[in-house]
């Protein structure tokens, strides 16, 4: 049976790759072994394992043609079975999570007396925040650094560092603290994106003065915005015309526990109207849960549609994705053995223009019974909730 080109793993890529260089015109073994030279054919020994991959090898694997046939099937084909840890995509997976390089940080003022009586409050309301600033999207012929050193603040509560994003040695590190409102920080960009992964502890959820962080440099404020809008999805705020910017989006924590976190990833283009999706899903610290592998595309009826399959980072199943998408919104359903389990959202943007077409989304993840608002629902076409 033809089995889908995406859905191959990186190995069965490379030899059906092999095969066809071997094989050049061939369309079946038949073929093959005819069109052998007998200097190939001293090597069949050699060619044991290209040749055991022959089945994956359809003739003339097209990928968007199988886009297009996924699309229309339930769950765009994807299977509930476990996988290789990343797909067997390592490679795959270290160019799509090139922004996850997150260093974990002990905040020394997680044990401060004063913060953990904010976090004990009966009402205190707890968010996780993720900002990142730098050129986006990356131009490669910029030559000129930018410095983005400076400081995030919060008006009220406690700031708390959970990991770092892309810092480097010699030009990023975070500053020594003593204010639980303030988080200051050396950085700088050519060209490249920083940032942070942050707590916040609220201690006065019900308060008629709306929670708000702010980020400021030496140039003066570059970002500021209340907490409850970046729960509503991401923020971004232009610095200047060279394609330099602040991300910002945040999620609240329930007060129960249960699942919930950020996904985030690279679509590319692969035909006129489908392409295929890479990314992690990371808690709401950003710690990686697991990978996520799909496709997205226009089906025939005009539905944009995309779904993608969550595996751990053992490879064990944990679900599908499924929803749709448009005009840069994307929303879903995170669906196990068991039935829908969740729900997905967030928001997508165009980061590689020109003939490769392909971009990076960030959204939020969590089982229904967070009570989790994850959005944009009702905002993306088809999406009912």
């Amino acid at each position: 049976m033809r089995r889908n080109w995406i859905y191959l793993s990186g190995t069965e890529r490379f030899f059906c790759m092999a095969r066809r260089l071997l094989y050049p015109g061939a369309s079946n073994p038949h073929k093959e072994s005819q069109t052998m030279t007998p200097r190939l054919r001293s090597f069949l020994p050699a060619l044991a394992l290209p040749l055991a991959f022959a089945g994956a090898c359809a003739t003339e694997m097209d990928p968007a043609d199988d886009i297009e046939q996924a699309l229309e099937q339930d769950n765009g084909g994807l299977t509930m079975d476990d996988e290789l840890p990343m797909f067997g995509e390592a490679d795959a997976f270290a160019a799509a999570d090139e922004d996850a390089v997150d260093a974990p940080v002990a905040d020394a003022l997680e044990s401060d007396p004063d913060v953990v009586a904010m976090r004990e409050a009966p009402d205190a309301a707890l968010y996780g925040v993720t900002i990142v600033w730098g050129q986006m999207p990356v131009d490669p012929d910029e030559t000129q650094p930018r410095n983005w050193s400076g400081a995030i603040r919060i008006n009220r509560g406690a700031l708390l560092v959970r990991s770092t994003i892309r810092f480097e040695d010699g030009t990023d590190r975070l500053l020594p603290r003593d204010n639980p409102r303030e988080v200051r920080f050396t950085s700088a960009t050519r060209p490249a994106r920083d940032g942070l992964r942050l707590a916040i502890i609220d201690p006065e959820p019900r308060s008629d003065e709306p929670l708000v962080i702010a980020y400021e440099t030496a140039d003066g404020e570059l970002f500021s915005a209340p907490v409850a809008a970046l729960v509503d999805g991401p923020i971004v705020e232009d610095v200047d015309d060279r394609g330099n910017r602040v991300v910002a989006v945040a999620i609240r924590r329930p007060v129960d526990v249960c699942e919930h976190g950020f996904l985030a990833g690279r679509w590319h283009k692969i035909g006129e109207r489908f392409g295929v999706l890479r990314g992690r899903v990371t808690d709401v610290d950003g710690n990686v849960l697991g990978h996520m592998r799909g496709l997205y595309g226009v089906r025939r009826n005009g539905e944009k549609v995309f779904f993608g399959k969550y595996i751990n980072r053992d490879g064990a199943f944990r679900g599908l994705f499924a929803g749709h998408y448009g005009d840069g919104l994307f929303a879903g359903r995170w669906l196990t053995r068991a039935g829908e389990h969740g729900r997905l959202g967030g928001h997508y943007r165009e980061t590689l223009p020109g003939p490769r077409v392909g971009g990076h989304y960030l959204g939020r993840w969590a089982e229904t019974s967070c009570g989790i608002d994850v959005g944009p629902g009702r905002d993306v076409p088809g999406e009912t909730d």
